[in-house]
């Protein structure tokens, strides 16, 4: 539903004139109204519905006179005629000579039947100042709404699009997957998505390298492989790969609610502007949808995270989950409707009933953004570091658990230091994929930053803590980059050890053929323990 998103980033301009068609329309029907109760003598129109009227005004054309009642009825004014035929043209340009159905002064019963007065042939007629008084009682009116109506004016839909589709990259990297009852078409499969999984498939030790020996030569753990550094390559990935769902979806539910807003007042606006009057074109660029949630807690499926994507459990890295779009179908739109009434107070009482129902719409949404923020933060501290940024590497020996490298042959171990150094390569290979493809599409994300914000452009409750957790996020993945670059070192430094005792092992390390790279310098300043 991208087509329907607003992406202005000056939308009260675009609301302003939304109003202003509005305005047109109501000052339209209420010159229609005024001259129907003039002409019926009840002259009990209305001066105001919602605004606030002024005392200093001033007191419009004496319309209610004997000698007014005459112009209208016998003598035909222009300004009535102008209504009647639908007010075509301006204004200004009616002129009428006051006639009043006679030629020469006449005697007649003054409109309370207490007496005669004279009538002239000609009054100077002032209903066209009446009529315009009406027009500037509709601005307002319309004033009223604009000054009462959610703003949304300068977000930048698209800072947050892309803020959103760089998370969505980051998560197809690390296997993330759109279940089938998601809303958005997205890149779940970038071109080097297949190498870094694949390189993770690897390490976690799946196909017919185990990861029990690496235990011995590098030192990950003091009992069996499941509890160290290889043993968390899988749950990590698999859980950062759902934290960059639930943070994509976080980005889509703040959108949506901007569209909510921008969309909700103008789709109330023209319905009310077309129940005044069907003929009047609406000049807004938008097509205005209601929006509205079905709760932003169900939609990020932030619960159901905590036992499905987000789960410490086995199997290969990646996940599947419900990843929303702005304004997509998980928030479908709400039918609301403004009909004609023949009486102007109908309308304005519905459009302000449905600018009080938008506005706690609006708030109750905030809430609820808010409340997906707390769910998707409590399944994230509920997990294990271990399971977030992978085993902490660094307060490992390099050398291993069995010191003496007659020791180790002792034990049985026998370790080829060709595929040792692909492992180690591997490590590093997946390390580098973590550096360059995923972690520099924060940058990307923090791009929509000041987007973060609710209808008066001021941060929410929801907001500050969603910028927090993309701060994490990086955490995470700096991290897990950081102690694949020192898995990789100290992989490296266990076969260099085994090669000084074996001359044949000697020759394959000093020759191997290396894919990528030694860590960087600020891996290691990466790898250390977060204290998370």
């Amino acid at each position: 539903m991208a087509e329907d998103i607003i992406y202005d980033t000056s939308f009260f301009e675009t609301l302003k004139i939304a109003v202003r068609d509005f305005e047109k329309a109501l000052t339209k029907r209420w010159r229609e109204d005024v001259r129907e109760k003039i002409l019926d003598l009840s002259y009990e129109f209305r001066s105001a519905y919602r605004r606030s009227s002024s005392p200093h005004e001033g007191s419009t054309w004496a319309y209610y006179t004997t000698e007014a009642r005459h112009h209208f009825v016998n003598g035909g004014c222009a300004y009535m005629d102008w209504v009647e035929g639908g007010q075509n043209g301006d204004l200004g340009s009616v002129s009428c000579p006051g006639d009043t159905g006679v030629t020469e002064p006449t005697e007649v019963m003054e409109m309370n039947g207490n007496g005669m007065v004279t009538l002239p042939p000609t009054i100077e007629c002032g209903m066209g100042t009446v009529f315009e008084r009406v027009e500037s009682w509709a601005a307002g009116e319309g004033a009223t709404i604009l000054y009462e109506l959610p703003r949304f004016d300068s977000h930048d839909q698209r800072k947050i699009e892309n803020a959103q589709k760089a998370v969505l990259r980051i998560g197809g990297h690390l296997g993330l997957q759109a279940s089938g009852e998601s809303d958005v078409e997205a890149e779940f499969t970038p071109s080097s998505n297949g190498d870094l999984l694949e390189d993770i498939a690897t390490l976690a030790g799946s196909g017919t390298v185990g990861p029990v020996w690496f235990e011995h030569w590098t030192g990950l753990s003091a009992d069996a492989a499941k509890d160290g550094f290889f043993a968390s390559i899988n749950p990590t990935v698999t859980n950062q790969a759902g934290i960059a769902g639930g943070i994509s979806n976080l980005y889509a539910s703040r959108g949506t609610i901007i569209q909510q807003g921008r969309a909700g007042n103008l789709d109330l606006l023209n319905k009310a502007t077309k129940a005044l009057d069907a003929t009047q074109e609406i000049t807004t660029s938008h097509n205005g949808v209601w929006q509205t949630f079905q709760g932003v807690g169900t939609a990020l499926t932030a619960a159901g995270m905590a036992s499905g994507p987000l789960a410490v459990g086995v199997g290969g890295a990646g996940v599947a989950m419900v990843v929303i779009g702005i304004a997509g179908a998980n928030f479908l739109p709400e039918s609301k409707s403004v009909e004609y009434s023949h009486e102007i107070e109908e309308v304005i009482d519905k459009v302000w009933d449905l600018i009080d129902e938008h506005k706690s719409d609006i708030w109750s949404v905030e809430n609820d953004y808010n409340n997906g923020v707390h769910a998707l933060r409590n399944v994230i501290f509920g997990i294990n570091s271990f399971n977030l940024e992978m085993y902490d590497i660094t307060e490992n020996n390099p050398e291993g658990n069995v010191s003496g490298g007659g020791e180790r042959l002792s034990t049985g171990y026998g370790v080829d230091v060709d595929v040792l150094l692909g492992i180690a390569d591997k490590c590093f290979e997946a390390a580098e994929a973590y550096e360059d493809n995923l972690i520099p599409l924060i940058a990307d994300v923090r791009e929509a930053d000041a987007e973060l914000a609710g209808e008066d452009g001021d941060e929410g409750f929801a907001d500050p803590k969603v910028k927090d957790l993309v701060d994490e996020f990086e955490g995470y993945l700096k991290t897990a980059c950081g102690r694949l670059y020192t898995a990789g070192e100290q992989i490296k430094a266990a076969a260099d050890e085994y090669a000084d005792i074996d001359d044949e092992q000697r020759g394959l390390f000093d020759s191997y053929n290396w894919d990528e790279g030694s860590a960087p310098s600020q891996a290691g300043d990466w790898a250390q323990d977060t204290d998370r």
